[in-house]
């Protein structure tokens, strides 16, 4: 008994196992796919965000601006630039370099001297960023610039880091990075994004990298894809993965790093080139190639001479093992041909074979196929007959049984509506009998009679489609989107006008102006109506015709 129990744990646990793997191989599937929409639209992207910069330097031409102001646009243009165009990013800080008020006050040359080492040290002009750096008096700025000051001194040696590589000088870059941390650590806010993303760092290189999961992975939750900030947390995150030998986990987090900076137009990107280098190892040369040449057309055109260089060391490899595997596939295609071939050759020499026994029972065999062909042309014709014959009837019933039910509703909202106006009529007739013309008036002018009546139509009207058609709600759900769903009430029997609309369509009637006749509406109303039904559709080009499909049960 104790042992069937621990076989049976033992297979949950297995089955558990083998239903978490598909489910993250269907996530990170999906996750591929949004990424490669992403690249076939990556122009459109690039353009969207050079029209949105031109919009906003366009809005300050012609200005009269204080030195201030355009200190300050100067800093927002940077901002745009900083990981789309190398050089325009350069400029703007560049302009600010050699304003006065950088030259008067501390704190804007530090602010400016930080960015500026920044745009150098993803360029790869290591040496001009330090330089640029020690120059700053951290005794005079304020604790702001302090914290860009330390943030930005453990970048440049994280960058130091990646270009020494596999040399001594690497973990003497990483212990410099380190040390800045720390000092980052002691000054800046703990709700900032500084401190969040440094904090986890130096947890990880400490070794808890466990818990630097856990300190970074919640916070990139309360950020938006398409950011920097998103993308640099994501990436983070994946390395933190690899660290901890989670390999799935690495390649999801790049995933969401490389989609963030599509979106954002970021092409100073690392995720990407990343990616490529799992799926080389991986063996899927032809895309890695693939996103191998994206991420160095981005480099390229940033101006990044730092992720060029990048690029540059795994485009032999990648080139190298697509020329292999282009290789082997030629000779499969060859080992395939020759195999092809000699099974032509056998299939001839059968088909010689089989036409010699053919030959000889010819004869007999065309009076045989005759017979059979028009045996087969009448057992055709009698089921065709048979199949039309059976629509035809199903039509019929369907028929009768709408015209059963609307003539009957018809017949009762008919007598019901002749009732209701005999009873205003009196009603009528009495006041003015008693010369109440006040209230004879007021009654004429109210529309309380036509509202109830057109609200006794639409419970005839729901009652009687919703009698022919009980699953209409529940087909038109099908059809829509998982977010837009109508609710579907067991003891309700109404519809909402935009489902009165569907339910016209449904009956063939698709004229704007005929369904705002009948449902008492605007031809404004119904156009919105069936155009905010589209959209919400999960085929919008062929919503209407699915709607006019739902059948009767």
């Amino acid at each position: 008994m104790v042992k069937r129990k621990i076989l049976w744990l033992l297979w949950a646990c297995m089955t558990a196992g083998t239903a978490c793997a598909q489910s993250a191989t269907a996530s990170l599937s999906s996750l591929y796919h949004t990424l490669d929409s992403l690249i076939e639209r990556h122009d459109d992207i690039v353009a969207a965000k050079e029209a949105q910069i031109k919009s906003l330097v366009s809005g300050w031409r012609g200005m009269q601006l204080t030195p201030e102001q355009e200190y300050d646009m100067n800093l927002r243009l940077y901002d745009e630039y900083l990981a789309f165009r190398f050089d325009s990013a350069y400029a703007y800080i560049h302009r600010n370099m050699l304003s006065p008020l950088t030259q008067s006050d501390p704190d804007r040359r530090a602010v400016t001297a930080i960015r500026m080492a920044h745009i150098l040290a993803v360029s790869g002009i290591f040496n001009n960023a330090r330089l640029l750096l020690d120059s700053i008096p951290l005794a005079q700025v304020s604790n702001e610039a302090r914290v860009a000051y330390y943030n930005q001194q453990a970048e440049l040696n994280l960058y130091r880091s990646e270009m020494a590589q596999y040399t001594p000088y690497s973990i003497e870059y990483i212990d410099s990075a380190q040390y800045y941390r720390q000092l980052l650590l002691q000054v800046a806010p703990k709700e900032s994004f500084e401190y969040v993303l440094n904090r986890a760092a130096y947890t990880c290189e400490q070794g808890g990298v466990e818990e630097a999961i856990r300190q970074l992975e919640p916070y990139l939750s309360g950020l938006q894809p398409g950011d920097r900030q998103y993308s640099i947390v994501a990436s983070t995150l994946a390395y933190f993965y690899w660290k901890n030998n989670n390999l799935q986990q690495r390649e999801r987090y790049l995933l969401l790093s490389a989609i963030s900076d599509l979106r954002g137009a970021i092409l100073e990107n690392n995720a990407l080139r990343e990616l490529a280098t799992i799926l080389m190892e991986r063996g899927e040369h032809e895309k890695a190639y693939r996103y191998l040449s994206r991420a160095s057309n981005d480099a390229r055109e940033y101006g990044s001479r730092l992720r060029s260089m990048q690029v540059a060391r795994m485009s032999p490899l990648i080139a190298k093992a697509y020329d292999i595997e282009r290789e082997r596939a030629q000779q499969r295609t060859s080992r395939l041909l020759f195999a092809v071939t000699a099974i032509a050759v056998l299939l001839l020499c059968t088909i010689g074979y089989t036409l010699s026994l053919i030959k000889k029972r010819r004869k007999d065999n065309e009076k045989i196929s005759r017979m059979n062909d028009e045996l087969s042309r009448q057992n055709a014709e009698l089921s065709e007959l048979t199949s039309h014959l059976s629509l035809l009837t199903s039509e019929m019933k369907e028929a009768n049984r709408i015209k059963d039910e609307y003539i009957g509703r018809f017949l009762e909202l008919s007598s019901n509506l002749i009732h209701r106006g005999e009873l205003r009529l009196k009603l009528f007739n009495r006041l003015a009998r008693d010369h109440k013309l006040e209230d004879l008036y007021a009654e004429l002018k109210s529309p309380k009679g036509i509202n109830e009546s057109i609200r006794i139509f639409h419970q005839n009207f729901d009652t009687a489609f919703l009698n022919i058609y009980p699953n209409f709600i529940e087909e038109v759900n099908r059809l829509m989107t998982d977010d837009n769903q109508f609710e579907v009430s067991s003891d309700s029997a109404r519809l909402t006008t935009e489902l009165r609309v569907l339910a016209l369509i449904r009956l063939g009637i698709s004229d704007n102006q005929k369904i705002a006749g009948i449902l008492r509406s605007s031809l404004t109303t119904i156009y919105t109506y069936r155009s905010k039904l589209k959209s919400r559709a999960k085929s919008k080009e062929t919503f209407e015709d699915d709607i006019r499909k739902i059948a009767t049960y």
